[in-house]
């Protein structure tokens, strides 16, 4: 049997698994860290659409964006289906069910993000999901009443 210190490096797939799980219970200290002083957190989309989009750096950027996230949903459930992880590179998969604060209202929310490491820390995340879905499922944007009179003739 081995022992393995804390202080022993995580092997990449094992360090992306802890940081999503600080992630989604929004502990902060653990997320904090595990990405470098200077890391880069970017979630694409267009900030009308989706409030939480845009590019954050350093410590203060990734825990802003926390705050930001965790204000506005509650996280239920959270399952990683996939890591795929070579040298400083990694590329995650995942699924979640949010509820959003403001309506109560339950979302699954499907994510793919792209990582970048230096050494053991990370120091890169972008995030790829559906951003105008997302607005449409917490109300920042509607979708057309289909029962509302000219609903038919813009679907013809």
């Amino acid at each position: 049997m081995s022992l393995h210190l804390v202080t022993d490096p995580l092997p990449r797939e094992q360090l992306v698994k802890v940081a999503y799980s600080a992630w989604a219970r929004c502990d902060e200290v653990a997320l904090l860290s595990l990405i470098t002083d200077n890391c880069e957190f970017q979630l694409v989309g267009d900030p009308v659409l989706n409030p939480h989009a845009g590019r954050r750096v350093g410590k203060a950027g990734v825990r802003e964006s926390v705050r930001l996230f965790h204000g506005d949903f509650v996280v239920h459930e959270f399952l990683i289906e996939k890591i795929i992880a070579k040298d400083d590179d990694a590329v995650v998969h995942w699924h979640s069910t949010l509820e959003f604060v403001r309506t109560g209202r339950m979302i699954e929310s499907e994510r793919c993000d792209i990582l970048a490491f230096e050494g053991n820390l990370i120091s890169r995340i972008k995030c790829f999901f559906d951003s105008a879905s997302m607005a449409v499922a917490t109300g920042r944007v509607q979708t057309p009443d289909v029962e509302a009179p000219g609903a038919q003739a813009r679907k013809a």
